[in-house]
């Protein structure tokens, strides 16, 4: 346990040196330390051992992308160590999402600190296959907003054959053509709406699932998969995040800290509320619904950095910003019990 509070102290003072300095090292040494942490563990995690029985060839066909076989393959014909498959996942997965941190904020070791607390260890730390493509849906985000379907199609379908979930973020193209100019009123709206259809939606899919795709039964059948309540602590964060999100932007409150302002803010949101709508709607089916999510999940690295920075004084925004990261960082790992599966924390050499 001790390892991991002073992972988390250290990526604290990153991030205070990095807001003090706007110095981008900040960021790098941050991006270093997770990649380290992450590449180099042993046994280390829920998703460790199926990734180096898969890693060493043994896997049932379908089991997982070819995009992912294909990456797995070169490393493998290289006789590179799976240790070093691993640092390779993490160091791309944790780079990209530099770029897409320093592209929205200033200075992005703070999304990247709070990306350490909510997603780091809700991922499995492995960063493997979900986390890349959650970070390069992030990246084709640009063309979404700048109206150029092609790469964004040609982003999303390559991140596609390293895991299939990526294919659901496609909607994304059309939610934010249509409510790009959607207001408050209608966000409470339609998370209302969400929370209704989360009471019907899941057993008229469970249905369809069970009859048209039975390796995907056991998602919506076995109850390790399955929510029995509507507001999950993290579904209700994320309804309150959306909301004080456009609320904020009701209000015109948004700081300069956000790369782009309040124009780049509110397509963040856009696609933040499709996510929160997807949680909401597959509340029930909990894996289902956060494995759909996840991907636009990822912004708010972004969004809730931006209402902290908006709505505290100026002189107080960066110390809020550690209670937040400190807050989530025990929700999720802490109270959560997630710490048990990264205990000890154990070294490839």
């Amino acid at each position: 346990m001790a390892f991991y509070l002073g992972l988390f102290a250290i990526m604290i003072i990153f991030m205070l040196l990095g807001r003090v300095t706007m110095s981008s090292v900040w960021a790098w040494l941050g991006v270093i330390m997770l990649a380290l942490v992450a590449g180099l563990r042993y046994e280390t995690g829920n998703d460790f051992l199926p990734y180096k029985t898969i890693y060493a060839g043994d896997y049932s066909a379908g089991q997982v992308e070819p995009g992912f076989l294909f990456l797995r393959n070169i490393f493998n014909g290289l006789h590179a160590p799976f240790w070093l498959f691993l640092l390779a996942w993490a160091t791309v997965t944790l780079v990209l999402f530099y770029f897409f941190a320093r592209e929205y904020f200033r200075p992005a070791i703070i999304p990247i600190a709070y990306y350490m607390s909510r997603f780091f260890f809700m991922r499995d730390m492995g960063q493997i296959r979900a986390s890349l493509v959650c970070v390069t849906c992030m990246l084709a985000l640009k063309f979404v907003y700048d109206e150029k379907p092609l790469p964004f199609l040609l982003i999303v379908g390559l991140s596609a054959t390293i895991h299939i979930s990526a294919l659901f973020f496609l909607l994304i193209y059309p939610f934010w053509l249509l409510f790009r100019k959607i207001n408050f009123k209608w966000v409470i709206g339609f998370l209302a709406l969400g929370a209704a259809v989360g009471f019907v939606a899941p057993k008229i899919l469970s249905v369809i699932i069970v009859h048209t795709l039975p390796r995907y039964a056991p998602y919506v059948t076995n109850a390790s998969y399955l929510s029995s309540g509507l507001f999950d602590p993290v579904t209700l964060m994320q309804v309150l995040i959306c909301v004080t999100g456009f609320y904020i932007l009701k209000r015109g409150m948004i700081a300069d800290t956000l790369i782009g302002g309040s124009a780049k803010f509110k397509f963040l949101m856009i696609v933040y509320l499709f996510a929160t709508l997807t949680l909401l709607s597959l509340s029930q089916l909990s894996t289902i619904g956060g494995r759909l999510s996840t991907i636009g999940t990822t912004t708010e690295t972004i969004v809730l950095p931006t209402i902290v920075f908006s709505i505290m004084p100026k002189r107080t925004r960066t110390l809020a910003m550690v209670g937040v990261c400190g807050v989530i960082f025990v929700l999720i790992f802490l109270i959560s019990g997630a710490y048990k599966t990264f205990i000890p924390y154990q070294m490839a050499f």
